[in-house]
């Protein structure tokens, strides 16, 4: 099925009706409670629909080779589009239902995924009918395509077809015919670096016995083993010089934190070029793939410097860092060589902006701000970035938002990130920012077990969920009690994956320091999971196990069935509203099901908001509005913030979701 294009001019009946019947809807806000807000100044109260639904909103800017063109994401009324069209100007037309787009690397055709199919499609012609299916022939399933510098009329494709677990890679031509087969995957590879022409190079192995992965690089026809490096070892190898002689990578081999190093592909020593003391390496900026330089890396901790290392990433790092005093690159997109570029900026963690720079000429195109921005410049608050230390000693980096114009301790929500081999950074926050819209402050949390902070710091989280992990987010809260930032009987834990079950093991131990929990998308049976992973998780199961452990060990399964909340349920005395996807595939809809059943059967009442077309996580803007909703009524009744109360835009939800 095709996408559907749509015109300047169109209209949407059902949602111009209801915007209508607007004007004779009231809104119902429900004044803050606490007595810190309800004596407080706050800012103006932000509608969930200006946060979940504003109809002005625009992102994902995506530039064509030569930058004459752009396509970016919007919404037109109720529905997300991609627009196109000229750099600068307005929308040519937009096209709906879109999976994915990007621009064509020789040519100015947008190249767009729907519903399994890629459709080429030029912004001068741009009428359904002109559209060419190029997706690539004789595949179930295939991840979008990617360009050959060496070969101009052929590209690759990689197709999970023949066994679900693990990836082959194909070559096609660039109207998706002529499949043919470049490897076929012997059910341990990871991944492969490829040459200009397609041919894999180097590839990373999962060992068959044990959990190291082993680099190995072709030669003469034949795969040589390089080295060997444990699960814990970063190392990501993203360009291979022409010769096959040297490779950089981010890598911590030998090392407790990840830097930018040059491997030698003959000897596998590693020479450094470039390090962090105090976090991981995790953005790389490298225009070509082939050409032997790196462009920039990007840190985030105390700083968003952007460090050079040709002379593109110098102009990029000059003409980003005209924005302000800190400024971070929250993201970068280029086709093509990497002339053009489509920057999204956020100045002081408070201000996004779009821009499309000319590296080479240095000038640089404004594509607008994001519209909650600039309505609402004065309602966001600071990020503020801090250090909290653990019961043990440890140094937990952590960010905190607070309202403004409040006096004294407030509400206070901890939000634990999901993973857990993930991390925050300094940045702007959207979710974050609604709850501190409400009166709330928000401590966001880089527990023990975190990544982005070197191996110790990850490692010290092996195998202590439901342990140390846990003692983590109960420090951070009480630290923010010692503070006088929060108020002790005002306290809530949010999490959604990983940090939906922290959040319910929370409030299920003893030494329970909060009053309410949002448990979202939760892992709350471990062992369920970890006998029962999704099936792409297949060779990355062993970072799996270096945290909960394998399932098929006695001692290890225990501890998971010790520390699961589904089996500690009887012990919840504290409110709770539980968040699920019919449709999630990560940890299973069964589990929150057994959660709430138990909880019933001792008369324990769990409020949970159920969602019936969405999977691990939310995607529907209808769903956020509810979802939003949902929460501020509950932590209104629970921790005495304001809540909007019914709107337009909750109805408008219901009725068009």
């Amino acid at each position: 099925m095709k996408p559907t294009l749509k015109r300047a001019g169109a209209c949407l009946f059902g949602f111009a009706a209801l915007t209508a019947l607007s004007v004779f809807w009231v809104t119902r806000d429900r004044a803050a409670t606490h007595p810190a807000l309800a004596d407080s100044d706050l800012p103006n109260l932000i509608s969930v629909r200006d946060f979940y639904a504003d109809t002005k909103a625009e992102w994902a800017h995506r530039p064509s080779f030569d930058g004459q063109f752009v396509a970016w994401r919007g919404s037109r009324f109720v529905t997300e589009v991609v627009f196109f069209g000229k750099a600068g100007e307005k929308p040519m037309g937009w096209i709906e239902d879109i999976n994915s787009f990007w621009w064509d690397d020789q040519s100015n055709h947008l190249l767009a995924t729907s519903d399994g199919r890629l459709w080429k499609i030029d912004p001068l012609n741009s009428d359904e009918d002109e559209w060419v299916d190029i997706t690539p022939r004789g595949f179930r399933h295939w991840t979008w395509p990617m360009a050959l510098e060496g070969i101009d009329d052929r590209m690759v494709v990689a197709s999970r077809d023949r066994n679900p677990a693990f990836s082959d890679l194909y070559m096609v031509d660039r109207d998706g015919s002529n499949k043919e087969l470049i490897v076929e995957n012997d059910g341990q590879t990871l991944h492969w670096i490829l040459d200009t022409n397609g041919l894999p190079v180097v590839r990373f192995q999962r060992a068959a016995e044990g959990t190291d992965t082993i680099v190995q690089v072709m030669r003469d026809g034949s795969w040589e083993e390089l080295f060997a490096f444990p699960v814990m070892t970063t190392l990501d190898l993203f360009e291979v010089s022409p010769d096959v002689k040297s490779a950089f990578a981010i890598s911590s081999r030998g090392r407790d934190k990840a830097a930018l190093v040059k491997v030698d592909l003959t000897t596998g020593l590693e020479t450094l070029i470039y390090e962090e003391a105090d976090e991981d390496l995790t953005d790389v900026i490298n225009f070509s793939a082939h050409d032997d330089v790196v462009d920039a890396v990007v840190s985030h901790r105390g700083d968003s410097d952007i460090t050079a290392f040709s002379q593109r990433g110098a102009a990029l790092a000059e003409m980003v860092s005209g924005h302000g005093s800190r400024v971070q690159l929250d993201s970068v997109n280029w086709t093509g060589p990497g002339d053009h570029v489509t920057v999204n900026l956020v100045t002081n963690a408070q201000k996004r902006h779009f821009h499309l720079f000319n590296l080479t000429a240095k000038t640089q195109l404004d594509l607008g701000d994001f519209a909650f921005h600039a309505k609402h410049a004065e309602a966001i608050v600071p990020t503020e970035e801090i250090t909290i230390p653990a019961r043990d000693g440890l140094q937990l980096p952590a960010l905190l938002m607070r309202p403004k114009g409040v006096n004294g301790p407030v509400p206070l929500i901890v939000k634990v990130h999901g993973g857990p081999a993930a991390h925050r950074v300094w940045e702007y926050h959207h979710a974050e920012q609604f709850l501190v819209n409400r009166g709330y402050a928000v401590l966001v949390v880089n527990f023990r077990g975190s990544t982005g902070f070197g191996k110790a710091f990850q490692e010290a989280g092996f195998k202590a969920f439901g342990r140390a992990m846990q003692d983590d987010l109960v420090d951070a809260a009480l630290w923010a009690v010692d503070q006088g930032i929060a108020d002790p009987d005002a306290l809530a834990v949010v999490g959604a994956s990983y940090g939906g079950y922290a959040s319910a093991m929370a409030v299920l131990r003893e030494d329970n320091p909060f009053s309410a929990a949002i448990i979202e998308h939760a892992m709350l049976d471990v062992a369920y999971q970890s006998n029962f992973p999704p099936y792409y998780w297949g060779l990355n199961l062993p970072m799996w196990h270096s945290y909960f452990g394998d399932p098929a060990n006695p001692d290890d399964l225990a501890q998971m069935q010790a520390l699961s909340p589904n089996n500690l349920v009887e012990n919840l005395d504290t409110p709770v509203l539980l968040v699920a996807g019919k449709r999630d595939r990560v940890v299973g809809f069964e589990q929150s099901e057994v959660f709430v059943r138990k909880a019933k059967d001792n008369g324990i009442n769990v409020e949970l908001l159920l969602f019936e077309d969405e999977g691990h996580g939310l995607e529907k803007w209808q769903s956020n509005v509810l979802h939003a909703r949902k929460i501020e009524d509950f932590l209104h009744e629970v921790l005495g913030g304001r809540s909007g109360g019914q709107s337009i835009a909750e109805k408008a939800a219901e009725f068009l979701d």
